[in-house]
């Protein structure tokens, strides 16, 4: 079906290093592609970058037509490099022709196979194509790889998605409305090119005006609607799926592509880190990943024990950043012997310790599950309670938060601060801490907990957050985990075998019997830190948070009673590494 492609007419214009166009893609539909070449271009054949996004490939000055500076500082370091890049308005965005089907559609990986059929076939191409980006464009570059196609030789995933729904939609199973109704109204702004509010306009592809390709979006979904009614894995985000929409579900393809991908994230940046370390164990590519302690996209230090209320320069800095991208496309697209062959499987940031630690399996050796009890008192021990008798009364209140800079805010591009005082935040939430550590525990993986529960409502939601208390009581955020209650029921997944796994269908919902016990169990979102001697453990249980998710029940206040005797344990199970 890709032949027909390089018969057809392929219109635009160009300027002195770059060049628009219009290819055809999946059923005719036209996508605007511009193509950058370095300024020191003289008509040599050279390896593609691609960056596929739903974010304008470039825009214009919406009143005289003159292109804005649309290059990022990493654009202009590959072109400088001598890589040619390729710019793509995906499907029913910026001056593409096409309606919106969804997110991450099944169609735009198909869209993007005849894409880079054209582009190998150019006089400028030498056969050769790699993929990056950051976020949406991070997620198509890691699907590139299931179009395929023999040109693709390796892809650099930045902060990237692995299961929509879970991250960075509806995590839990609750709407993280406080990110999705502003990211659903920045989008909507762009895809009807809404230049009076944007002070700008998505660059032409002809001397024409695209208006005819923003016509076509006028049917696209608003993603707060879409989200909003479609509240299971297995509901229809558009015309697809949750699932059919997300890079777990192409691991086969993805797999059997072979291409290596290079893999930049963060510990708290949404649940990206998640998605990073399960394609690392589960997908067959060579994969190198390097997990920071940064917002979304890499720009600020994110570190509780390092951040308060104030921007600080992240680790890995920018640069370095920039380097091993280059290097690590150097190896695979031009043959040039980086040392990439021995670089660690995993780089990744240790909080507490403020450091990088090295792996080249995961989880790291020498890791055990480890209990730690609820006991009376808000007492958290290594050993269960041998009472009959033992229950906390919890009333939720729904004015906790973790404020509008954490893991959820920063996928809109806000800096990760304020996790380093919970303690005002503490008070308002059931806590169990451990007494002062005698000794360094080192926790390095994916945290569980299991709650033997009963809610005086049928509709409620848990969230639990692990802390660090240091010597003189601050407590800081150090991960969190939660479940809408009526995804309750254990599914079991090939990829989740060590921790519990629900399926978020449809099917598997139900609501809570009102007054009885039942065993909730759920996965946190993976970490490492190192717990100093003094310090302590903490586990904080809250069935809101104000600032991100959506209010569950909509009316009435849960009060939930958390059980801890012998009869009906509760516990966190932490993954140490010894």
């Amino acid at each position: 079906m890709l032949a027909f492609l390089l018969g057809q007419t392929v219109n635009g214009q160009s300027s002195l290093s770059t060049k628009s166009y219009y290819v055809p893609a999946v059923d005719g539909t036209k996508l605007a592609v511009d193509v950058h070449f370095p300024s020191s271009y003289e008509n040599q054949k050279l390896p593609a970058l691609f960056e596929f996004t739903r974010y304008w490939r470039s825009s214009e000055n919406p009143e005289t037509g003159k292109p804005n500076p649309s290059l990022s500082d990493r654009d202009k370091f590959f072109l400088t490099n001598n890589y040619i890049l390729v710019k793509v308005d995906v499907r029913g965005t910026g001056a593409s022709y096409g309606t919106r089907l969804g997110e991450y559609t099944p169609i735009e990986v198909e869209d993007a196979k005849y894409i880079v059929e054209w582009a190998v076939n150019q006089s400028w191409s030498d056969g050769s194509v790699g993929a990056y980006g950051t976020s949406y464009s991070g997620t198509t570059s890691e699907l590139l790889c299931a179009t395929g196609h023999k040109a693709v030789k390796a892809v650099i995933p930045g902060w990237s998605d692995f299961d929509v729904y879970e991250s960075p939609t509806r995590p839990y199973g609750m709407l993280a409305k406080g990110f999705i109704a502003l990211w659903s109204q920045y989008v909507n702004l762009l895809d009807n090119n809404s230049s009076d509010i944007l002070q700008a306009s998505v660059r032409r592809v002809t001397e024409s005006s695209p208006d005819a390709a923003i016509a076509q979006h006028a049917n696209n979904p608003v993603i707060l609607e879409s989200t909003s009614n479609a509240r299971y894995k297995d509901s229809k985000f558009g015309e697809f799926t949750y699932l059919e929409c997300s890079p777990i579900n192409w691991k086969k393809e993805i797999s059997e592509s072979k291409v290596p991908m290079l893999v930049l994230t963060s510990w708290l940046d949404a649940g990206t880190a998640e998605g990073t370390l399960l394609r690392l164990k589960h997908f067959d590519n060579l994969q190198k990943v390097v997990m920071m302690p940064t917002s979304h996209a890499g720009g600020s230090h994110a570190s509780p024990f390092i951040v308060s209320d104030k921007v600080v320069a992240p680790v890995t800095s920018v640069n370095e950043q920039l380097q091993i991208q280059l290097d690590f496309f150097d190896q695979y697209l031009k043959g040039i012997e980086k040392g990439v062959a021995n670089w660690p499987a995993i780089k990744y940031y240790n909080f507490g310790e403020e450091a990088f630690k090295e792996s080249n399996v995961w989880p790291p050796a020498g890791q055990a599950r480890v209990k730690y009890f609820f006991r009376d008192k808000g007492k958290l021990k290594t050993s269960a309670s041998a009472k009959h008798k033992g229950m906390d009364e919890y009333l939720v209140d729904f004015s906790v938060t973790t404020g509008k800079n954490n893991r959820w805010a920063t996928q809109m591009g806000n800096h990760v601060l304020n996790l380093n005082n919970r303690n005002a935040a503490d008070s308002l939430m059931l806590t169990y801490t451990t007494k002062p550590l005698k000794k360094d525990i080192q926790i390095t993986g994916t945290p569980a907990i299991t709650l033997n529960l009963s809610s005086t409502h049928q509709n409620g939601g848990i969230i639990v957050y692990l802390e660090d208390v240091d010597e003189n009581g601050m407590s800081r955020y150090i991960t969190e985990g939660g479940l809408l209650l009526e995804h309750r029921k254990l599914s079991e997944h090939k990829m989740f075998e060590e921790v519990p796994y629900h399926s978020f269908n449809q099917s598997d919902a139900t609501s809570m019997p009102l007054n009885e016990i039942e065993k909730i169990s759920f996965k946190l979102w993976p970490t490492s830190v190192l717990i100093k001697k003094g310090h302590s453990i903490r586990i904080a249980i809250s069935g809101a948070d104000k600032d991100t998710f959506d209010r569950v029940p909509v009316e009435g206040t849960p009060a939930y009673k958390i059980y801890r005797n012998r009869t009906n344990i509760s516990f966190i199970e932490l993954p140490i590494v010894k």
